[in-house]
């Protein structure tokens, strides 16, 4: 095989040969790219005596690919496209970023990202950071509908989302909380396993509301051969605040969702054998640089 030559390419050369490709005419490709036909004819020439390559069957009607072109231009259009946009993102990076950025979290009384977003503003004063906070079946539905760029929620509520249109990235873990009157002779204890909930009134959410989370300690119940005693169904563990604060049951829920509130009436224990994770998600097709930029932001929250 002949020692294959790149170094006398440039980004251009790539991308006349896949405009010329898409368009089959060199004429085109050269109106496209603001350069003359005969230029656009050299550089092609150039390059397929670079690589070794023919590129094109010639004729007087138009441009076609040989075998070795159409597999060049499968596999560099992904390629030049990577490039442009890490060049473009350099460049944003160096002048700082512009745009607009449409976050939505889930209405917790405590957001771990909030100190990660006022800073991010701080540093990108030209990027315009619009903020939804909202319950679980609000929070999806916004952003499904394309009104949010991302959405940072609790694991069991996107895990239904088909990894072929979305990222869902695991941001870091959060235990779950068994939330519980001051009166409740489990609270007291700095950790109670699911097991210990057999006996308990659960405070638990309406499925429609959030079926993840419905999925999720039933799930919870079910490996641990629990069958939970519901005392009432809500539209949203808030709405259980009142019957928390009446000794009435007991609300699974995030770490995030009280945090600190009533903490003189209501205990916060941790359930020991049960995992979360608090998440980012996007639609892959969403090419947002802002996106990217908050993702590696929060990444780095100490």
């Amino acid at each position: 095989m002949r020692d294959i030559n790149i170094n006398n390419i440039q980004i251009q050369d790539l991308e006349l040969f896949l405009t010329a490709a898409k368009y089959g005419s060199f004429t085109k490709a050269g109106e496209m790219m603001f350069l003359s036909q005969s230029w656009v004819s050299k550089r092609i020439s150039f390059m397929e005596r670079e690589l070794g390559l023919q590129l094109f069957v010639r004729n007087n009607r138009k441009l076609t690919l040989t075998p070795a072109g159409r597999i060049l231009a499968l596999r560099l259009e992904a390629v030049t496209d990577h490039i442009l946009d890490a060049l473009q993102e350099a460049h944003s990076a160096q002048k700082g970023a512009a745009g607009y950025l449409r976050l939505g979290f889930l209405d917790w009384n405590a957001n771990p990202y909030m100190k990660v977003l006022e800073r991010f503003m701080e540093q990108n004063p030209r990027i315009l950071v619009d903020v939804l906070f909202q319950q679980f079946s609000e929070l999806k539905k916004n952003f499904m509908e394309g009104r949010t760029d991302m959405i940072f929620t609790v694991s069991y509520d996107v895990e239904d989302l088909p990894d072929t249109e979305y990222h869902v990235e695991a941001l870091e873990r959060i235990p779950l909380i068994a939330y519980m009157n001051r009166k409740n002779h489990l609270a007291d204890r700095a950790q109670i396993r699911v097991e210990d909930l057999r006996p308990e009134s659960m405070l638990m959410l309406d499925p429609n509301s959030c079926r993840g989370y419905t999925k999720y300690i039933n799930g919870l119940f079910s490996s641990h051969h629990v069958s939970p005693l519901v005392y009432q169904y809500a539209n949203s563990g808030r709405e259980h605040l009142g019957n928390i604060l009446l000794n009435r049951g007991i609300l699974l829920a995030s770490r995030n969702f009280l945090a600190d509130t009533y903490p003189e009436d209501v205990a916060a224990v941790e359930v020991s054998d049960a995992v979360l994770y608090l998440t980012a998600t996007w639609k892959k097709e969403n090419c947002n640089p802002a996106v990217r930029m908050f993702l590696e932001a929060c990444k780095e929250r100490e």
